[in-house]
């Protein structure tokens, strides 16, 4: 009996979903990207540190659990730098909670308008942005270029990029995973500004992408999620054009070449329902299938 039990709660922990099994971790690391920039990790959630030689820029601080740790660790690492830049990736809560940990006098918070201006309609319990912008906007820190961009619509309100030239880094979050699906029904995507976004941050210069979820990879690993997204969007079109249901389509759309991709399984019928559901909206479909 007493093997039973044991063999039942090994089984139970072997089938809960990687996002419970890790959190139940609380799995928070520090990793080292190269030329003083770092990566932080709080369980599924990830956001980059640039350290230098006089301050500290930050991007997501995550939630205020995640950001007093990492403040922790930053001062225990490398002494009492100042943060002189907090920058939101967009208006997301769970990935800009805890802005108001690194909140000080001589402290910027920086994001987009449309998302400071979600921020403060929803008072947000995070630190306010008090600098924004509306296309680009360029930061010098301590002489290092950091470009920041937004492309338009395609996750959450004023998702950006960010960009390190001379680390030939990018950092964005949420419409950017690698070797992994779109999360879910993908409710917080805008499918097409999604691709255009992608589209459109492959023109600059990087090696290295350093997405909010997922692992790190390079260009290549952008373009295969690119055209993920562009062959999931074709297939339910053509689904859709030949007038098969929802649930046919998630019984018969097979994108067999991202099997690799983590979550395949689990989501990709979640994905054809939200990228049916985005495209017969768009075309005035919705709700009219027999």
């Amino acid at each position: 009996m007493f093997k039973q039990i044991l063999f039942a709660l090994f089984a139970v922990q072997l089938f809960l979903p990687a996002s419970v099994a890790i959190a139940q971790e609380n799995k928070r690391s520090i990793t080292d990207l190269g030329k003083s920039i770092y990566r932080f990790q709080d369980n599924l959630h990830y956001s980059i540190f640039i350290v230098g030689k006089e301050s500290v820029l930050l991007t997501d601080p995550i939630n205020t659990e995640a950001a007093t740790w990492l403040r922790k660790e930053i001062r225990q690492r490398w002494g009492n730098l100042p943060v002189k830049y907090v920058i939101y990736s967009h208006n997301h809560l769970d990935h800009i909670g805890g802005g108001d940990v690194f909140r000080d006098r001589d402290t910027h918070i920086v994001a987009h308008e449309l998302a400071a201006q979600d921020i403060r309609r929803n008072q947000m319990p995070t630190a306010t942005p008090d600098i924004t912008f509306s296309d680009r906007l360029r930061l010098d820190f301590e002489g290092r270029a950091i470009e920041l961009q937004y492309y338009g619509p395609n996750n959450g309100a004023g998702n950006i990029s960010l960009y390190v030239p001379d680390a030939r880094l990018l950092f964005v979050v949420d419409w950017i995973v690698l070797k992994r699906l779109p999360f879910r029904e993908m409710y917080y995507y805008d499918l097409e500004g999604t691709i255009a976004s992608l589209k459109a941050v492959l023109q600059l210069d990087f090696d290295m992408v350093a997405p909010g979820h997922s692992v790190v990879g390079n260009k290549e690993d952008v373009r295969e999620s690119l055209a993920y997204l562009e062959d999931l969007r074709d297939a339910v079109l053509q689904g859709m054009n030949e007038g098969k249901s929802l649930e046919q389509m998630q019984r018969e759309i097979r994108l067999d070449k991202y099997r690799h991709f983590a979550s395949y399984e689990q989501w990709l019928p979640l994905n054809i329902k939200g990228a049916y559901e985005q495209l017969a909206r768009l075309s005035g479909r919705y709700g009219q299938e027999k």
